[in-house]
């Protein structure tokens, strides 16, 4: 009998250290990858200020280079790596910029607190600030859950940069600002998404981003009201609601869109909460014409003299 509890003890050691290995090697995976390269996505770093920040391009067709470009702006804990699709998508029509905010994905702080956590308004003035060091006066935002909430925040505080606003799956609403009730449709979410999930992705990212800023980001997200701010967004908005999204509900969307004086909803049937991921081609679909109102075509390049 003596020997039950030391085989415990073993397996718990040796789960323990698989388990770190695990983590090390996911904390340790490249950036791009040859997917990322074969879809035309490339990849750089810049300094921010205190931040050295990484961002996923896309350039798009050529006579978009000097346009203004479309900025992906990633959700809870994840990194631009869950954009990449969208982009792909987008890049046929535009120029696109993803980058990894401040201590998620490959973005970290230069003074070494790679246990602190920024703010919601410090994430947003690190887009703002990153945006000026690549010499980009105004461009064009879609964010996916988190992302909105960052958004919304740069809109209100900085709208000289904002053209225009793109909100998909805008969280949270306020039936639903506990964490029980977030993981909840969070875990209902992704069973509907089982097909072409998202989950290694964010395995990646949460391992990179390390478990102590990811629950520090979440207390952001739930404490948050961004229903106090979305009537002192004036940039025109899209609001993007896939009827599947367990975790934004189609009503609270509505809502949404209501309470931005310039807001319209979009409704994509069958779509789920990561529509970046799970369907870009439909999101680009419904997105671009809106797009392409803040951003002059190729036609219109073409014939300028």
């Amino acid at each position: 009998m003596q020997l039950l509890p030391v085989c415990l003890a073993v397996c718990i050691v040796l789960g323990g250290a698989w388990l770190a290995l695990a983590w090390r090697r996911l904390e340790a995976t490249p950036a791009l990858t040859g997917a990322s390269r074969a879809a035309g996505i490339g990849g750089v770093y810049t300094e921010v200020g205190r931040c050295r920040m990484f961002h996923r391009v896309h350039p798009g067709p050529p006579m978009t280079q000097q346009t203004m470009p479309v900025v992906l702006v990633h959700g809870l804990v994840i990194s631009s790596r869950y954009m990449e699709p969208l982009a792909g998508a987008l890049g046929r029509h535009f120029r696109v910029l993803a980058p990894d905010l401040p201590g998620f994905g490959e973005s970290r702080l230069i003074d070494g607190s790679h246990a602190r956590t920024l703010s919601l308004a410090q994430l947003a003035d690190a887009l703002r600030d990153w945006l000026r060091a690549l010499g980009v006066e105004r461009a064009a935002f879609v964010g996916n859950s988190f992302g909105c909430q960052i958004i919304t925040d740069l809109a209100c505080r900085h709208p000289d940069v904002v053209d225009r606003l793109v909100l998909q799956g805008p969280t949270t609403d306020p039936k639903a600002r506990t964490l029980i009730k977030q993981v909840y449709r969070d875990l209902v979410n992704g069973r509907r998404e089982q097909m072409r999930s998202p989950a290694a992705t964010g395995r990646i990212d949460y391992a990179k981003a390390g478990l102590p800023r990811a629950f520090a980001t979440m207390r952001i997200l739930i404490r948050d009201r961004i229903e106090e701010r979305l009537p002192y967004v004036v940039a025109p908005t899209l609001v993007v609601a896939g009827t599947r999204d367990a975790v934004v509900p189609l009503e609270w969307a509505a809502c949404v869109a209501r309470l931005v004086p310039r807001g319209t909803l979009a409704v994509i049937e069958g779509g789920t909460h990561t529509l970046n991921y799970v369907y870009p081609h439909a999101f680009a679909l419904a997105v671009a014409p809106f797009l392409m109102a803040g951003t002059p075509t190729l036609a219109t390049e073409a014939a300028r003299p």
